[in-house]
């Protein structure tokens, strides 16, 4: 029977229709909405280093921090954002062949390229990367034309990329969704390290672009940058950019206790960073929504040289790595022994003078200091904590196991702009107690003043020279400092506040390579004390 013949016929089919669709609708959006909790949402969790500097005497524990929170994450991806180079007698020694064992060994996923990393020109940063077992991004260095790291540079964007090469950016598939890392080295390498003259070092924001839509095309939506930039420029980047979900830094050696967030009422861009020599180990987990939006986040630093309540390791250090690392001490202890120098006359480091009058190594440090910090920037004056100074060397050959007795404190150089009300206040600071022969208190150069301990705390300084001119309070002077000042150590805040304004370059030279090759440029030395800080007599 035709169903429209009979109004009853059709109503019962309705009803029962309706039946149906009462009863078996609301199972079916059951269903769909369980499948849905069931999907989980994509967390990835990252280990980062920076700035390690082939400080390889911290490398055992962070490998045991490594692994115990691959325990936690077997998925988890290792970066290390540049300068792997420099900084350490491991360095002088292997240049870069012993920190790429130990990288292979603890299994980097990728790093990038930092100023460093051209110190010794391209044919050592060659060797090193094709050491590697994992592969370098760098979308910003143009190497074409370098005859040793062209062979080595490719164009294209992997999702299976070879160790032993550079590659703009990298396709990683992590619990089946595609990562795209992006590589950026700081444009001014150009002229804080040595590279080949042929080596261009591009825009970064215009290629971080570029790789962006490049990755965008394969069908990539987690962005990650590795940028040996600094943060002041990481911060641009993640407010100017779209689409970086995560900037991994370097290069400011900055302790970023927890990621900075920009972009909370968009698509969210963290940023992160891990101090510096390998004393910390970044680590942070993500969770990303099916479009690969940041949805939450966690991060922190593990302290891999800490100590637990009763004083043992946090991370007692990897039995293998402890094992290698003995080994390649052996040559390092023959290379303290290289003469670097001569002195004509005993150089005074002893800690009571060091800490409360002029010395003449205290003269010898702080000129060596000026002198290579003007080789990068216009710098007028140099300070050294007297606490920096911890030994004297007696009149004759001098060798580097001298000058590590000296300045024992990896300790490195940076330059300062202050003004002359700041140089000042520093100089107040560094006289407030000489008496109690503290180690704040500055051998200088580049200056004289002149200083009243009995007069009250803060008004202590009576004449200031620089340059043999009368200081000038509002002028900006360039100071050549050691990295421990900069930060504030010895209770110098007027020049962390300039650092923390941005007023800061880092050199990332190491005080004793700076002396030592000051030393090796002008031997036979004779530094004299000359006036430059003079204590008034009542």
């Amino acid at each position: 029977m035709d169903l429209e013949e009979t109004g009853v016929m059709k109503v019962k089919w309705t009803g029962f229709l309706l039946v149906i669709l009462l009863f078996t609708q609301p199972v079916i959006d059951f269903e769909k909405a369980e499948a849905k909790e069931k999907v989980e949402p994509f967390r990835l969790t990252i280990l980062h280093t920076n700035d390690v500097h082939s400080h390889l005497e911290n490398v055992p524990y962070l490998h045991t921090a490594i692994k115990e929170e691959r325990k936690k994450d077997g998925d988890a991806l290792l970066l290390d954002a540049g300068d792997v180079f420099s900084g350490t007698l491991f360095f002088n020694e292997y240049l870069g062949q012993a920190d790429a064992a130990f990288m292979n060994e603890i299994g980097y996923d990728a790093m990038t390229l930092g100023n460093h990393e051209f110190d010794k020109g391209s044919e050592v940063l060659a060797d090193f990367i094709r050491k590697l077992s994992f592969p370098v991004v760098s979308s910003n260095v143009d190497v074409r034309l370098d005859p040793h790291l062209a062979p080595i540079m490719k164009s294209e964007i992997p999702e299976q990329a070879e160790s032993g090469n550079i590659y703009p950016s990298i396709i990683q598939t992590v619990k089946g969704v595609k990562i795209g890392i992006i590589g950026l080295t700081t444009e001014d390498t150009a002229f804080l390290s040595a590279p080949d003259k042929k080596i261009v070092f591009q825009d970064a924001e215009k290629k971080v672009l570029e790789e962006m839509t490049k990755l965008e095309a394969k069908g990539v939506n987690h962005i990650i940058l590795l940028s040996h930039l600094g943060l002041r420029q990481d911060k641009m980047l993640a407010q100017k950019v779209k689409g970086i979900d995560i900037i991994v830094g370097g290069h400011s050696h900055t302790r970023l206790e927890s990621p900075l967030v920009y972009n909370m009422k968009s698509e969210p861009t963290l940023i992160v960073q891990a101090d510096e020599y390998g004393k910390s180990l970044g680590k942070l987990t993500a969770v990303f929504s099916d479009r690969g939006v940041l949805t939450g986040w966690n991060g922190e630093l593990l302290d891999v040289l800490g100590k637990n309540q009763i004083g043992n390791d946090v991370y007692p250090p990897d039995p293998w790595a402890v094992n290698r690392l003995e080994q390649l001490r052996g040559p390092i202890e023959k290379v303290k022994s290289m003469e670097v120098g001569t002195t004509n006359i005993s150089l005074n480091g002893d800690r009571r003078d060091v800490r409360t009058k002029e010395t003449n190594l205290g003269n010898l440090i702080t000129d060596a200091m000026l002198e290579k910090a003007n080789q990068f920037n216009p710098t007028q004056i140099a300070f050294q904590n007297g606490g920096g100074i911890r030994n004297s060397i007696s009149a004759g050959t001098i060798t580097l196991g001298d000058v590590l007795e000296v300045l024992p404190f990896g300790n490195t150089l940076v330059t300062l702009n202050l003004t002359g009300e700041e140089v000042l206040l520093a100089l107040e600071h560094s006289v407030a107690n000489v008496d109690g022969e503290a180690g704040q208190f500055l051998q200088v150069s580049g200056m004289t003043y002149r200083f009243d301990p009995s007069k009250p705390i803060g008004n202590r300084i009576m004449e200031v020279k620089i340059q043999g001119a009368p200081l000038d309070r509002s002028k900006m002077y360039g100071v050549a400092v050691n990295a421990f000042l900069a930060g504030g150590g010895d209770g110098f805040t007027v020049l962390r506040n300039a650092k923390d304004n941005g007023r800061i370059s880092e050199l990332h030279l190491n005080l004793y390579e700076v002396m030592s090759e000051y030393l090796t440029t002008h031997s036979p030395v004779s530094p004299q004390v000359e006036g430059r800080i003079v204590e008034e007599k009542e």
